[in-house]
């Protein structure tokens, strides 16, 4: 149940852009669980099976039900939300730097999580509708559905970044949405099975650097996932204040923001010693 619970909560966060589906799966656990089961699947095919369907079933449900929610959450009360997975990212940061190994941060450790922030904040300065289609019409259509399917992967798979916002940079998240309420099969199937092709491809190289090279692989990671939160400010906060706010705006906001900011804190330090427990 566990498994399919923090899956749920993993799939419903990866329709917010800016969030990264990766960085929840890191923070609440599970990450490297994921990462094994799958570059690792032939040597428990069995065990591995059974931890990827309860997961899977955990995502879809997110996706189909609590992403809605969240969704609506950010019409509503967008500040809130966000700096509730500010909090989120700056309480989980810690436990993620348990796993480079190294009980002193050091030089090295900077460099290489500069790389990781510098990637992630590249890549938001990629245009956006790069590619634009609605549906699968053509070969060429088929073809960019495939490579997007690729690069959804690796979103998917790398932490910091948001597989929602690669969707936007490939003109694609409307399309996605659109073929998701009105049951698109045949580009949802594709894009699919052109996503799993890319976990496959990327899920391999990435657990051999995490065995190899710990300490810089994570390093980057954190990077990544510290790049993550320009995204958060960018795509949701500044576009959710208003140019005329009144003191009243002001007060009641802040306050918001930073109560929800302490519930994501708190909330994932408690996740992240329930799962120490649990390990």
């Amino acid at each position: 149940m566990e498994v399919i619970l923090k899956g749920l909560v993993v799939g419903s966060s990866m329709s917010i852009p800016g969030v990264s589906g990766g960085t929840m799966a890191i923070l609440l656990g599970i990450y490297n669980r994921l990462i094994s089961a799958i570059s690792n699947f032939t040597k428990d095919a069995k065990g591995n099976l059974l931890f990827l369907g309860k997961f899977c079933l955990g995502a879809a449900l997110g996706i189909g039900t609590l992403s809605f929610a969240l969704k609506w959450l950010l019409e509503v009360v967008p500040l809130p939300v966000a700096f509730f997975f500010l909090g989120v990212v700056v309480g989980g940061l810690p436990a993620l730097y348990k796993e480079t190994k190294q009980s002193r941060f050091r030089v090295s450790s900077a460099l290489f999580i500069l790389l990781g922030l510098v990637v992630v904040v590249g890549i938001g300065f990629i245009p956006t509708g790069m590619l634009s289609f609605s549906s699968i019409t053509d070969f060429q259509s088929v073809i960019m559905c495939l490579v997007a399917g690729i690069v959804i992967a690796i979103a998917l798979i790398l932490p910091g970044i948001s597989t929602s916002h690669m969707l936007i940079v490939l003109g694609m998240y409307q399309a996605t949405l659109t073929a998701i309420t009105e049951f698109d099969i045949p580009f949802l199937a594709l894009l699919v099975v052109s996503t799993l092709i890319g976990i496959v491809l990327t899920t391999k190289p990435l657990a051999w650097l995490m065995e190899r090279f710990p300490h810089q692989t994570y390093c980057i990671i954190m990077g990544f996932v510290i790049g993550s939160v320009t995204e958060i400010f960018t795509g949701i906060i500044l576009p959710a204040v208003p140019a005329s706010a009144d003191v009243l705006w002001w007060v009641t906001t802040v306050i918001a923001a930073v109560l929800a900011f302490v519930l994501g804190l708190f909330g994932i330090l408690w996740v992240a010693r329930v799962s120490n427990h649990g390990e």
